[in-house]
């Protein structure tokens, strides 16, 4: 009998003891795994669509804090779910379009612009929710204001 109770109290101490070890590796792992998910949640992209790299328009959103990626395809990946913004430069209204409704569905909170080639297609890029501009330079120019936080320039 005593030695029953001498057994039992050893498994119940290994139990506990056991439920303690994964309760303190569980509280380490979680400390230790959360700034990864806020880094990750942290990244913003500014994607740029077009047929020719922008330097300038790069450096301005790198100054921002941005990460810049360029494509000249009409695609997305699942690492830019957080698409600040969206520029697309192309001289095709087709793809500027397809590419805004692309990352407006995937990323709801992307601010969109680009350039409008039509004026008659205008009131499709309303609908996709980006801001058109008739002129390359236009477009530039809104950017650098929009880039350096200035409030006219984001008004």
């Amino acid at each position: 009998m005593l030695r029953d109770l001498l057994l039992f109290l050893i498994v119940m101490g290994g139990f506990v003891y056991g439920f303690w070890l994964m309760r303190r590796l569980d509280d380490f792992t979680d400390k230790n795994s959360k700034p990864e998910e806020e880094k990750k949640k942290q990244k913003e992209f500014a994607l740029i669509f077009g047929t020719q790299e922008e330097p300038e328009l790069e450096k301005w959103f790198e100054k921002a804090g941005l990460e810049v990626v360029f494509t000249s395809d009409i695609h997305i990946r699942r690492e830019w779910k957080d698409v600040r913004y969206l520029v697309a430069l192309t001289d095709s209204d087709v793809d500027n379009l397809s590419v805004c409704s692309l990352v407006r569905r995937n990323s709801p909170g992307v601010q969109s612009y680009s350039v409008c080639n039509e004026r008659v297609v205008k009131k499709l890029y309303r609908q996709v929710g980006a801001a058109a501009f008739f002129t390359r330079e236009d477009l530039m120019q809104r950017m650098e204001l929009i880039t350096l936080e200035h409030e006219a320039g984001a008004a």
